[in-house]
């Protein structure tokens, strides 16, 4: 009974509270991505503008307490390797769609007049779909691919990766910018100095455009 009052109370008074402190906020939107590194030197201009090498979905942020929550999800076709002599698809891999994204916590600063900048660690996940709708889900990186038998190993080497993003605030609408980019492989069974260091060759820019509902 004691419990139940407490969980009661708590639902009654932390809603008043956030609103009356904005300890909490709450966004939804769309989100772009480029699929290469912009920064590499092979990357020329005429892959910045083509399509498909951009991936796009959506993306939610809460606001909890001064401690920022994110978490975003792409979907893009896998890579026609080849096709049939029945007209169909082969899939590099076989798989014939991707949904991928991050999700991290953090915290954000404010750095001039309507533009907040943010910083989250977290981690890298995503599902793979082949042509019979079979999915693999992984974490970190594609390797890393969940099977029930193995929930222990498939979390300790689930790897961390970062996400810093430029947000500029209009009223309840935010226009943001981001780079992300993985570990070198820093795990619950990789924790070295080393591998925390960002692997630059794999950063990835974005943007993204957010409503924000509270």
């Amino acid at each position: 009974m004691k419990k139940a009052f407490i969980i009661i109370c708590l639902i009654l008074v932390l809603p008043s509270l956030a609103v009356a402190g904005n300890l909490f906020s709450l966004g939804f939107g769309s989100i772009n991505q480029f699929q290469n590194n912009l920064f590499a030197p092979e990357t020329q201009l005429v892959s910045v503008i083509d399509v498909h090498n951009w991936a796009t979905g959506g993306e939610i942020r809460a606001r909890v307490l001064g401690i920022n929550l994110d978490g975003h999800l792409l979907i893009q076709q896998g890579e026609i390797i080849d096709v049939t002599e029945t007209g169909r698809p082969v899939f590099k891999d076989d798989i014939a769609q991707e949904l991928f994204g991050m999700v991290g916590m953090g915290f954000s600063t404010e750095v001039a007049s309507f533009t907040t900048l943010s910083f989250a660690a977290g981690t890298l996940l995503g599902l793979d779909i082949n042509q019979g709708l079979g999915v693999s889900f992984w974490m970190g990186d594609r390797a890393n691919v969940f099977c029930g038998e193995t929930w222990k190993t498939f979390l300790a080497q689930t790897t961390l990766a970062y996400r810093m993003r430029l947000d500029l605030n209009l009223g309840n609408f935010t226009i943001g910018f981001h780079y992300q980019v993985p570990s070198n492989g820093f795990s619950y069974i990789n924790a070295e100095a080393e591998a925390l260091k960002p692997s630059w060759s794999q950063g990835k820019i974005g943007a993204s455009f957010i409503t924000a509902f509270f």
